[in-house]
């Protein structure tokens, strides 16, 4: 059997450095701050839903057959 011919993506040397030098906005967290203090009910009502998400998902995993 002949070995399968592997895709080999070529990429430049600039393109390279700037894949490796990404990294996430220096003022993620002052913005999600701001935001939070623009709407508050909003960050409550998603807390709230993420943590009804992971409860369900928890209790779920926990079922036993009687």
């Amino acid at each position: 059997m002949s070995k399968p011919e592997q895709k080999k993506d070529d990429f430049s040397d600039e393109e390279v450095e700037d894949i490796l030098d990404m990294q996430a906005p220096k003022d993620l967290l002052r913005e999600f701050r701001k935001a939070a203090q623009d709407s508050p009910l909003l960050v409550t009502g998603l807390a709230f839903a993420f943590g009804l998400l992971v409860g369900v998902s928890l209790s779920s995993g926990n079922k036993r057959p009687r």
